[in-house]
């Protein structure tokens, strides 16, 4: 009978001390899980069964339709659209979400107005430009768009969710264990008992089966391939910092100044003499942008080289390969990648807020030969195939067209002083954006010398 009452007081307390871990291991495992599919399930469901996705960026449909929202578009046939309906098509190479007015079927083609715009959209959208109905939208979810868009996005929920799956695997695995070797040590607590030895106070683990064993290797090395992108990219990430703002501290000098009158200068001599590629520097007093601008023989060249030549995932902020050297196109494009912490391009969207525009209007070029002051005219998302990535170089109707689109599209209201001039020299500014694939930001700079 004391010997029954001790093995049942030992099973419990055994149970009681071994399953605090278990559960706790159970607890964040499960919610990892659950945060991925929640994070998930939004997008990779709707376009399993067939709707296209897309995040809205843009107030004109407001308060329908909120900032940050994921709209689901499902197929429909142009003369089958209802007035009242929210149809998504395309207008150039944006992706636009706006309620129908009028469906003009005799001329195959829609009337639309967004609720929050004051009036009906200037131009009637063709049947052939129309994408689907809106089915329905989520809102916030399209905030967090990037994790599903970028790679380092899909390699953290990848390392979210193998951590999660191990974590409850390995709750399990003790709980098992833990169940195991109590009722092993009642056994031979009971022989012992009865043939008069000392109780069993340990035991060793038996080993779980080789299925799960090799399971949960996968699963580790999915989690240690994951934290080794993230950690080699938060690497690089700080190398890249370091080395650009030993170059902000070594090469340009900052001088007080108002927004009329160089802020910097460069020592394009001492800085030419580390790399002939450079070919400028841009500089945006109270942001990140304060870097050398390179070409090389292509775009492949500083996409992922500093402006040392240097390997660096960061890259560099570099023109077309297309493009002159010496900014005399009437459209330069100038590229950089979009990284967190707003490494190179990865500010570049806060200029498509109009209370940041307003504080940050201009930027500056300089080269080693001119002194442009950088008048921002126009933001805005576009897709990495638009003909707005064209190499333009004369001040033709095709460049009046692309400076036409570029106003027509902008997501901000130009100050004053602001405005456009057929007759200047222009840069693009360009980086990735996450709010569908392929998608773009560009910001859009004329160039005014400087004496």
């Amino acid at each position: 009978m004391v010997t029954t009452e001790r093995n049942k007081a030992q099973s419990n307390a055994t149970r009681r001390g071994g399953d605090v871990v278990p559960t706790l291991m159970n607890v964040l495992g499960s919610t990892l899980i659950v945060a991925v599919f929640a994070l998930t399930l939004p997008l990779v469901v709707p376009k399993l069964l067939g709707y296209q996705v897309f995040d809205i960026i843009s107030e004109s449909m407001e308060p329908a339709i909120p900032v940050g929202s994921v709209i689901y578009v499902r197929e429909a046939e142009p003369a089958d659209v209802q007035v009242d309906e929210v149809i998504a098509f395309m207008d150039d190479d944006d992706v636009v979400a706006h309620r129908v007015v009028a469906n003009r079927t005799s001329m195959g083609e829609f009337v639309t107005k967004g609720d929050a715009n004051n009036a009906e959209d200037p131009k009637p959208v063709p049947y052939d430009e129309l994408l689907g109905v809106v089915a329905m939208h989520v809102p916030v979810v399209g905030r967090f768009m990037s994790l599903y868009a970028s790679t380092f996005g899909k390699v953290y929920l990848g390392l979210a969710l193998a951590c999660g799956i191990m974590l409850n695997m390995l709750a399990d695995a003790k709980r098992r264990e833990a169940s195991r070797a109590a009722r092993l040590r009642i056994r031979e607590n009971a022989a012992a008992a009865a043939s008069g030895d000392a109780p069993v106070t340990a035991r060793p683990p038996r080993r779980g089966g080789w299925l799960r064993t090799v399971f949960m290797a996968l699963l580790a090395l999915v989690f240690v391939g994951s934290a080794g992108v993230v950690f080699y990219v938060r690497h690089e990430r700080k190398v890249a910092i370091e080395v650009y703002d030993a170059a902000a501290q070594t090469y340009s000098r900052k001088d007080a100044a108002d927004s009329t009158s160089v802020p910097n200068s460069v020592d394009f001599d001492a800085l030419r003499a580390v790399n002939p590629d450079v070919i400028g520097w841009l500089y945006c007093p109270g942001t990140n942008i304060d870097y050398p601008v390179l070409k090389g023989a292509d775009n492949d060249v500083y996409l992922r080289h500093d402006y040392t030549g240097e390997y660096n995932i960061n890259g560099s902020v570099f023109v077309d390969s297309d493009n002159q050297g010496d900014f005399s196109d009437a459209n330069t494009i100038v590229y950089g990648h979009h990284m967190n912490e707003g490494v190179m391009f990865g500010s570049l969207e806060n200029w498509g807020d109009q209370a940041f525009y307003e504080q940050h209007p201009v930027m500056w070029l300089l080269t080693p030969t001119q002194t442009y002051q950088v008048v921002i005219v126009s933001c805005h998302h576009v897709s990495a195939y638009s003909d707005m990535y064209d190499i333009l170089r004369g001040h033709d109707e095709t460049f009046e067209h692309f400076l036409a689109e570029a106003v027509a599209e902008s997501e901000i209201i130009p100050v004053e002083g602001a405005t456009v001039n057929p007759d200047r020299n222009y840069i693009m500014l360009t980086t990735c954006s996450y709010i569908f694939d392929s998608a773009r930001f560009v910001v859009h700079g004329k160039l005014v010398p400087v004496a």
